[in-house]
């Protein structure tokens, strides 16, 4: 996946000033910042750094329905459960 704002200023452009100036920009225990609009999780995967290049919704409500980081991960496909043939499973050692 390409760095978190570089999918904002793809979605959105460009505008003048820093993430850390936005009304979308928030502080969480001011250890932890994220961005509203690129969505909310409890990993690093959405932390937001204050010196990022503030993207075109700098201040602006965002209406989309769905959060950025969801999405960015629409794309990726989830993980192949299958066995493969001769591919040990733990039911062998049981």
């Amino acid at each position: 996946m390409k760095r978190k704002i570089e999918a904002m200023h793809q979605l959105f452009g460009y505008e003048d000033g820093f993430c850390k100036d936005c009304s979308n920009f928030i502080g969480e225990k001011n250890e932890y910042f994220k961005c509203k609009v690129y969505g909310k999780t409890r990993s690093e995967a959405s932390d937001w750094r204050k010196s990022y290049t503030a993207c075109g919704l700098f201040n602006k409500e965002y209406s989309g329905d769905v959060e950025i980081i969801e999405y960015l991960n629409r794309g990726k496909k989830a993980a192949n459960d299958e066995q493969i043939p001769g591919q040990m499973s733990i039911e062998d050692f049981i």
